[in-house]
């Protein structure tokens, strides 16, 4: 699975994002230059120590010189192109904005962009250069990080991920955030809104990191199990239905018991045991419980096929439960 590369700021500045992150991405980057470090907030250093969910990266001058590059090149067009690229954005006249020297409130430290971004904001009017870097409209910050991200991604091999709404047209566009994912993540953050009985927002940082040190293999398979059900949720496969699915795991199992003709109410209380532990599936095992049942030949394969085939849905079931358990 691709690392996700999150962009524009150095952190999520919505705890909610986070929140969720927690709870099911496998892990992300953030851009944070070495000596910017010490910017971030005591939560997100407790994060990035304590778990697994984040790394920080450093970009290279390289990064920056064909960021800068790129951006100057798109920031050109749309200056000349105004009217018909101000929809990106949300606005009408884009132009005007960026040059609204009242909105030049986005810092972008210098480790992350050449000086000609610098000469060509200053030359055009919408930005001006700082002891830290570039002061910039926030949209116009939004551009350019969209194109630091790409470069880092590419060079990483990365999906870009961003909490940012406010110019999912720009996303869109720049194809930095493709369909499919933003459906899954939005999908998975119905999933675990149906599951966590309280509020996200309710539950403090310090339980989230907890849970999620104790539940790092059952994230990863629920992430597999996602994406196994990817073309289904594009088919309009509801979160509900996920989770009955995974309600319905130990159907497949069922049904080979059927097949033997055992009534179920003779199997003992080790079979049902086998059937939910994950960890049991070892062939020793199996067959002492199945030999209490007289099970043999292939019937016992069946089972043991059934079994496995269905592991990975014990596991996602048994996180959804406890999500639920929150």
């Amino acid at each position: 699975m691709k690392k996700f590369l999150y962009y524009p700021n150095f952190e999520p500045p919505n705890n909610t994002w986070l929140k969720f992150s927690l709870l099911y991405l496998d892990n992300f980057e953030s851009i944070i230059p070495y000596n910017r470090q010490h910017l971030i907030t005591d939560e997100y250093r407790e994060i990035h120590d304590k778990t697994d969910l984040v790394d920080f990266f450093s970009p290279e001058y390289q990064h920056g010189e064909t960021a800068s590059f790129n951006a100057i090149n798109e920031a050109k067009r749309i200056l000349r192109q105004t009217y018909e690229s101000s929809f990106l954005f949300n606005r009408i006249n884009i132009a005007r904005d960026w040059r609204n020297k009242d909105s030049w409130d986005y810092q972008i430290f210098g480790e992350k962009f050449s000086y000609s971004w610098v000469q060509f904001c200053e030359d055009e009017e919408i930005g001006k250069q700082n002891n830290d870097g570039i002061l910039l409209p926030r949209s116009l910050a939004f551009l350019y990080m969209t194109h630091l991200a790409k470069e880092i991604a590419n060079d990483r091999n990365s999906n870009i991920i961003t909490d940012n709404l406010d110019y999912d047209r720009y996303t869109s566009y720049s194809k930095v955030n493709p369909t499919n994912v933003r459906v899954k993540n939005k999908f998975i953050q119905g999933i675990i809104k149906l599951q966590v009985p309280k509020n996200l927002n309710d539950i403090p940082f310090k339980k989230l990191i907890e849970f999620r040190n104790k539940n790092r293999e059952l994230i990863t398979v629920f992430n597999s199990e996602i994406d196994s059900a990817e073309e289904m949720i594009g088919n309009g496969l509801s979160e509900q239905q996920f989770i009955d699915n995974y309600n319905k795991s130990l159907t497949e199992i069922t049904k080979e018991v059927i097949k033997l003709g055992i009534d179920s109410a003779t199997i003992p209380l080790g079979f049902y045991t086998l059937a939910q532990n994950s960890d049991a599936l070892n062939q020793d095992y199996i067959k002492e419980i199945l030999t209490g049942l007289s099970i043999i030949g292939g019937g016992y394969y069946g089972i043991r096929k059934a079994l496995t085939d269905t592991r990975q849905e014990r596991l996602c079931k048994k996180y959804l439960t406890r999500l639920n358990q929150l």
